[in-house]
C-alpha cells in the first residue's frame, strides 16, 4: 500500500469514528446505520449494561442506541487519540472516549453521568466505505455522576431499563 493510500485509509477510518460520535449526539439514526456492517459484534461487557459480547443485526443496534439515547436531553461523545491499524481491507481502531449524558432529574438527584474509557472498533472496507463490524465500549475509569441516569432516561421513553 502506498503512503498516500495508507493516509487516505487512516483518514477514512478516523472519519467513521468521528461520525459514530456525531450521529449519536445528533440523533441521526440514518447516519448511524450507514456506519455499520449488516451485523456487528457488540461488546458492552464493561459498560453500564454489563452484557456479554454478542452479534446483533445493525438495525437492532441502531434501535438500541435510539431507545437509549432519546431519553436524554443531551449527550456528548468525544473520541480522541485514535490509533488505527490497517491490514488490507480491514482496520482496527482504538479511541479514547469521554461520553457525557444528561437527563432532567428532581432536586437532589444526580442528573448526569460521564463515562471514560475506550472504543475498540473493527472495520472492513466494502464498496469503498469503511463499515464497523465490531464495537467494544470499554469503561476504564469510575463513573462521574451516576449511571442511574440511564434508568431515568429509559423511564422518559417508556423503555425498560
Amino acid at each position: 500500500m502506498s503512503a498516500l493510500q495508507n493516509l487516505v485509509n487512516r483518514t477514512a477510518v478516523a472519519d467513521a469514528v468521528a461520525s459514530l460520535a456525531h450521529a449519536q449526539d445528533d440523533r441521526d439514526w440514518t447516519a448511524l446505520r450507514r456506519l455499520f456492517a449488516d451485523e456487528v459484534r457488540l461488546d458492552l461487557s464493561t459498560h453500564y449494561y454489563g452484557r456479554p459480547p454478542t452479534t446483533v443485526p445493525a438495525d437492532e443496534l441502531v434501535e438500541l442506541a435510539r431507545t437509549t439515547l432519546e431519553g436524554f436531553d443531551c449527550t456528548h461523545h468525544a473520541a480522541t487519540d485514535l490509533v488505527v491499524r490497517l491490514s488490507g481491507d480491514e482496520a482496527e481502531c482504538s479511541a479514547h472516549m469521554v461520553a457525557y449524558h444528561h437527563v432532567p432529574a428532581d432536586p437532589g438527584v444526580t442528573d448526569h453521568c460521564t463515562m471514560r474509557g475506550l472504543w475498540r472498533l473493527g472495520l472492513r472496507r466494502s464498496d469503498g466505505r469503511w463499515l464497523i463490524g465490531h464495537w467494544a465500549v470499554v469503561r476504564t475509569a469510575p463513573w462521574e455522576g451516576s449511571p442511574a441516569v440511564y434508568e431515568l432516561a429509559a423511564a422518559r421513553t417508556g423503555r425498560p431499563s
